[in-house]
């Protein structure tokens, strides 16, 4: 297992935001995740994957991380025709491709997600009208304790952008259930990827969507939109022209400028609609901020 520390924590968010780490540990098995029972624990600890949906603060984060990176890439196994099970480590993209593949339906939604497995069950990311819990048969997880547990979905709430994981440190593993119901779509993953191509800021560094819809008939980019701000960059940090629940680093953007940006809009957002848009991206400080 790899251990590096005091490193730029730029290389480990897609925004490209943050100061110098403390240790980051970077497990390739089960066996070596139940080497670090004693650093999962401490609720200082930061579990990460491919960074998106993060930001760490310009002074840096001096306590531990454990980053899912280099963790069973290959495990990705069609157990039988009613059950996929994928570690959390692989990327979203990797699962939606590998179902194209094997004309498997119902995981085309996952394709544009910038993240790992891992992180979107920590989330419940989605799109498309999808979200990754609505396929979970079960997962395995590393427990407040310490200890490796296999929980059934029906045992774990989730709901828009949100899962109960009070009993939940780390997500190793997940069966995911295939739709029968479903028919396969040839073109849908491409239909899925020009949407987002055409509507996303795909390549530039960003970290996803800034903040959660409000409901389900309204939307963050919609009331954002509305807003005809003037002031759409702040620093190093701007509002995406494509899609304006995208914050973009033009390569000089700060943590600062971000949270600068994200309370800008916020606040006229509030000012406007009376509506609190609450953050869908995760800022994390050190404890001396």
């Amino acid at each position: 297992m790899i251990v590096q520390k005091n490193i730029s924590l730029k290389k480990y968010t897609t925004i490209h935001i943050g100061g110098q780490s403390g240790n980051i540990y970077f497990p390739e098995s089960i066996e070596d995740v139940s080497s670090l029972k004693s650093t999962l624990i401490d609720s200082r600890t930061i579990i990460i994957g491919k960074g998106s949906n993060i930001a760490f603060s310009d002074a840096g984060y001096k306590h531990d991380l454990i980053s899912l990176n280099k963790f069973k890439k290959s495990s990705i196994s069609v157990i039988n025709k009613n059950t996929i099970s994928v570690s959390s480590g692989i990327s979203c993209a990797r699962l939606a491709k590998l179902c194209y593949r094997k004309s498997i339906p119902g995981f085309e939604f996952l394709h544009g997600i910038p993240g790992t497995i891992g992180g979107a069950l920590a989330m419940n990311a989605g799109s498309f009208n999808q979200s990754i819990w609505d396929c979970v048969k079960s997962v395995t997880i590393i427990n407040k304790k310490g200890n490796i547990e296999i929980i059934s979905s029906k045992n774990i709430k989730s709901s828009y952008r949100f899962v109960d994981k009070k009993n939940v440190l780390l997500f190793l593993e997940v069966l995911l259930n295939i739709d029968k119901k479903k028919n396969f779509d040839k073109k849908l993953l491409l239909k899925y990827t020009k949407h987002r191509n055409n509507t996303q800021p795909i390549g530039q560094w960003s970290s996803g969507c800034i903040f959660k819809n409000p409901s389900k008939k309204i939307s963050a980019s919609s009331l954002i939109d509305s807003l005809n701000i003037s002031e759409r960059k702040i620093g190093g940090i701007y509002i995406s022209m494509k899609h304006c629940n995208y914050f973009i680093n033009d390569g000089s953007g700060t943590c600062s400028d971000l949270i600068a940006l994200i309370n800008h809009v916020s606040k006229l957002v509030k000012k406007k609609y009376n509506i609190v848009l609450h953050k869908e991206i995760c800022i994390y400080r050190g404890s001396h901020e």
